[in-house]
């Protein structure tokens, strides 16, 4: 990869943790879109092993992406009712990833002390 793809990606990473992208684009197209896919994808893997890890690299992906549509949300210049929903939608994905990461690694420690 050359030095300007490089830096074109890492502008595009720390733009949108900066809150630089507008709220509409990273919610609908980050939050919703690429998590329905990311969903998807994972819930065809078959092996418990391959489950886990997708689920705990899901749960990765969410939180960053909920962090990104909190930071898009607080520089939101619009009507206040998107930027506090979009508020609550990051926090209770947040707190989802996170319990959902417990029980995913929960299920792996059982999955190898019956093995």
């Amino acid at each position: 990869m050359n030095d300007v793809a490089l830096e074109e990606k890492q502008h595009f990473v720390k733009k949108l943790f900066s809150g630089s992208f507008r709220l509409v684009d990273v919610f609908w197209a980050g939050f919703v879109l690429i998590s329905v896919i990311i969903s998807l994808i994972v819930s065809k893997l078959t092996t418990v092993e391959s489950l886990i890890i997708g689920d705990c690299l899901k749960s990765v992906y969410f939180i960053l992406i909920s962090i990104a549509v909190w930071k898009s949300a607080s520089t939101y210049q619009g009507k206040k009712t998107w930027s506090v929903l979009a508020k609550i939608c990051s926090i209770l994905t947040i707190f989802g990833s996170i319990f959902g990461s417990i029980f995913a690694l929960g299920s792996w420690v059982m999955y190898v002390s019956s093995n």
